[in-house]
């Protein structure tokens, strides 16, 4: 039965990713004339907006990315340690619950011409009683989306690393450098980094991955003309003259994104030959203080700008009045969230209903394939669960609505659950793995010498002793679920209007104080998820006791 469960999960996760593969491939090539006809290779290349979105995405994505690094870098050789990085570990798992759009839409508010940051200075320093045309947002070179990715990427890498430290004792590292005389800066580089990238190495793949081929965000963030490649590919994928045009793009995404992952190992390659010989030269560098404080402002900057994209959400979300060049709101009002409240439980309430089964079926199936591993049924494959996220969305959703639309399964609530699964479980997985293969045996053995039964054990003793890591991958399952946009929109086929899709389908025909209160709505989901993560474990112990 061990082994069948595990067969079974295994194949309900890796069978969508095949077949994604094949959907895009074979209606790439015009094999599949009853969704698609022709060779969509030709008509691609013959595209003038092909060239130029791909590299806008390559700029966007690799720009992001390298800034994401060094600013990880920096803030782990200038802030460990530090009250700042105190501050920055408490405020980092609120910000990674926040989605992605909804982050964006509070950075638009932030920084557009008529933004708070304007507001703030206008019109005594600035001058201006009007908002100012020096700038648009979105850009036309993509540095809004590039700022976009940055600062909600950011928190994921130096999450990851922060968590990693414990593992190769930092502190016991720069104890031994400082004594041998090396600067801070040079303990980290020669000491500590050669250890902690490649712990770090498959998060920043990821991190790539998304930034190549990002779509929700790009579309509030990037520009409309040309657009990147994943949005240009979405504007083909629902024209039936043009999907093997996008399967084509969809490949070829998925390709160039595989090249760049080549890049980063070549280069990685050069760094280590470079770092290798600069450790063997045995300078010891000076400390500069000067340096570690420029560091710690830019990255206290880039964490209040994160929260002050936040806190305008829900600034805006009340506003009733609030006139170019005030700094706050003139007037205040509820009506955004009472008077709308019939028009905002549609979309809430699917999104809810998604994200609580896709959270259940996640822990649910995390639990059997961690307990299939603990009896030695099913093998460990930790990188396993990382293929959906190394492969662009673009490319495996293409191919799932294919598959869909050949099946009859497009438009499904259970459809769009399923897929919101497939990226929801390996979050839970690796969530959950450390602290389920931790777990003291003893505790078992000695139930079991009670008389207790598999499931028994299971139940009240093992799931007990686990129930903080399971209520926090539940909220994760959560959060991720929440912030599916393209999923629910490929597969929903427009029948499940979910908060996600509701705010980047109507933010630029909307009051920037309805789109407020939508995204703030969106960011509220599992930000109380979290809360209930931290305060579930508690009580149940409490009553438990």
């Amino acid at each position: 039965m061990t082994r069948l469960t595990g067969a079974v999960i295994a194949l309900a996760f890796f069978t969508p990713l095949v077949f994604g593969i094949l959907g895009s491939v074979i209606p790439a090539f015009g094999l599949m004339p009853q969704i698609a006809a022709g060779n969509g290779f030709a008509e691609l290349f013959a595209d003038p907006r092909f060239l130029p979105s791909i590299w806008l995405s390559l700029k966007t994505g690799i720009i992001a990315t390298v800034i994401a690094l060094l600013l990880t870098i920096a803030t782990l050789v200038c802030a460990h340690g530090t009250r700042l990085w105190k501050f920055l570990i408490a405020s980092l798992p609120p910000l990674l619950a926040v989605p992605h759009a909804a982050l964006a839409v509070g950075l638009i508010f932030l920084i557009a011409p008529s933004g708070w940051l304007v507001r703030l200075i206008s019109p005594g320093l600035s001058g201006w009683s009007r908002p100012p045309t020096d700038w648009v947002i979105p850009d036309s070179g993509g540095w809004s989306l590039i700022l976009g990715l940055v600062i909600k990427e950011t928190p994921f890498l130096l999450l990851t690393a922060a968590a990693q430290l414990s593992t190769i004792k930092v502190d016991a590292a720069l104890r031994i450098g400082r004594t041998l005389g090396y600067a801070p800066a040079r303990c980290w580089s020669r000491l500590i980094l050669p250890l902690l990238y490649p712990r770090l190495r498959l998060t920043l793949l990821i991190v790539l991955a998304f930034n190549l081929s990002v779509v929700d965000v790009a579309i509030l963030l990037g520009p409309g003309n040309p657009p990147t490649f994943s949005v240009f590919l979405l504007s083909l994928v629902n024209d039936p003259g043009s999907r093997s045009v996008a399967s084509a793009g969809a490949l070829l995404l998925a390709l160039g994104v595989g090249l760049v992952y080549c890049c980063v190992f070549l280069i990685e390659r050069v760094i280590a030959s470079v770092a290798e010989s600069r450790r063997e030269s045995g300078h010891r560098g000076t400390a500069m203080k000067t340096f570690r404080t420029f560091g710690q402002s830019v990255i206290a900057s880039i964490q209040i700008i994160s929260i002050a994209s936040l806190v305008l959400l829900l600034v805006w979300s009340f506003t009733h009045r609030w006139r170019f060049p005030h700094s706050l709101p003139t007037e205040w009002t509820l009506n955004h969230w009472n008077g709308r409240s019939a028009e905002f439980a549609s979309p809430l309430l699917t999104t809810l209903g998604i994200a609580v089964v896709t959270l259940l079926l996640a822990i649910a199936a995390a639990v059997a394939w961690l307990e299939c591993e603990r009896r030695m049924r099913v093998p460990r494959i930790d990188w396993l669960w990382y293929v959906p996220l190394l492969i662009p969305q673009v490319t495996l959703l293409f191919g799932w609505q294919a598959i869909a639309l050949l099946t009859g399964a497009d438009g499904k609530w259970l459809t769009v659950v399923y897929s919101h699964w497939v990226y929801a479980l390996p979050y839970v997985v690796l969530l959950l793995a450390v602290a389920w293969r931790e777990l003291d045996p003893n505790w078992n053995n000695a139930a079991a010498v009670l008389g207790a039964g598999y499931w028994k054990v299971l139940f009240k003793v093992r799931i007990p002793l686990l129930i903080k890591p399971i209520c926090q991958a539940a909220a994760v399952a959560l959060a991720v679920s929440v912030a599916q946009y393209l999923p629910t929109l490929l597969l929903g086929a427009g029948r499940h209007q979910t908060l996600a899709i509701e705010l980047v389908t109507s933010f630029s025909g909307v009051d920037r104080r309805i789109i407020a209160t939508l995204a703030a709505l969106q960011s509220l989901l599992p930000l109380l998820a979290f809360c209930a993560a931290l305060w579930m474990p508690r009580m149940i112990n409490r009553h438990a006791a």
